[in-house]
């Protein structure tokens, strides 16, 4: 069809009030129903001839194309990279800390997200390995072309009795900022300093993705 005569039937169905209020997915697929079972119809003015049978018809399309996922969380990879890192997570919490304020970032090359179930798969293990541990949550991902970053933190506000331990803990880290931004482009200074924080944190959380699947090789095949 062309596309002026595709465009002026949209609008005619439009006008005719049979298309739905909101176009997201099930919206789409009632529209799409609507538009094709009014193909060609008379002046389009049978309001209630086009708007029972096809919205009848839109919902059992929506309910055959929706299927309903089964949650990352139950994913066996899921289960099992969760579980390897929860011991990593622990080691994130700042020592006398209490088990409070940890966080764990991965930065990955997309091909190695890609092996380990992808970024919401990742992002849903860090989100259970953390919820067992107890901490309130919050997770972050993106992905680019050549990086996908996923990130973990716990929210919860420490008790009185860690905060001198949590304050030790970001001056130390905003120290090491410091001390590595002042050695931006002095290739010796930055190697004395060893590997940067998200560089220790993504060889860790690699390490327990390679102990997931060492132990059970066949849920990642």
């Amino acid at each position: 069809m062309a596309y002026q005569k595709a465009l002026t039937h949209v609008i005619a169905c439009s006008e005719a009030g049979l298309l739905p209020a909101r176009f997201d997915q099930v919206g789409m697929e009632h529209a799409l129903v609507v538009l094709q079972q009014n193909l060609g119809g008379p002046g389009l003015t049978g309001r209630a001839r086009a708007g029972a049978e096809p919205k009848a018809a839109a919902v059992a399309t929506a309910k055959t194309v929706t299927v309903k996922r089964p949650a990352l969380s139950k994913d066996p990879r899921c289960v099992a990279l969760a579980e390897a890192l929860k011991p990593v997570l622990k080691t994130t919490c700042p020592q006398g800390a209490g088990g409070y304020g940890g966080s764990l970032q991965a930065s990955l090359h997309p091909a190695v997200a890609e092996k380990l179930g992808g970024m919401e798969l990742i992002r849903a293990a860090m989100r259970r390995a953390a919820r067992q541990l107890g901490w309130r949550v919050r997770t972050l991902g993106y992905a680019r072309e050549r990086l996908v970053v996923v990130l973990v933190q716990d929210v919860r506000e420490a008790p009185a009795e860690f905060a001198a331990a949590l304050e030790e803990y970001f001056i130390s880290a905003g120290a090491e900022m410091h001390r590595r931004l002042a050695a931006r482009g002095d290739k010796e200074a930055l190697g004395g300093l060893g590997l940067a924080p998200v560089e220790r944190q993504t060889q860790a959380f690699l390490q327990a993705a390679r102990l997931a699947i060492a132990a059970d090789p066949d849920v990642w095949r």
